[in-house]
């Protein structure tokens, strides 16, 4: 392989890139790597958070429905 090789697959997402771009042109300033892993930990914390609410509501569903089953299975038809 020759030294000017480019890996294709480590390009940035286009919202990463996005907000790195936005963060830079809203501080007039130089851009410094801790910023850039605060925003990629932010967007992580962002995912897990909705994660985590989907699988409460999941799992309240879940519940609700298995009340119902109770209710239902313990009357005379």
């Amino acid at each position: 392989m020759s030294a000017n090789y480019v890996n294709p697959y480590n390009h940035l997402t286009d919202s990463l890139e996005r907000d790195l771009i936005w963060a830079e042109q809203a501080s007039n300033r130089a851009y410094s790597a801790l910023e850039g892993l605060a925003i990629v930990a932010n967007g992580i914390a962002r995912g897990a958070t909705a994660v985590g609410r989907y699988l409460v509501q999941v799992a309240e569903a879940l519940n609700e429905a298995r009340a119902r089953d109770a209710r239902f299975s313990g009357s005379q038809w």
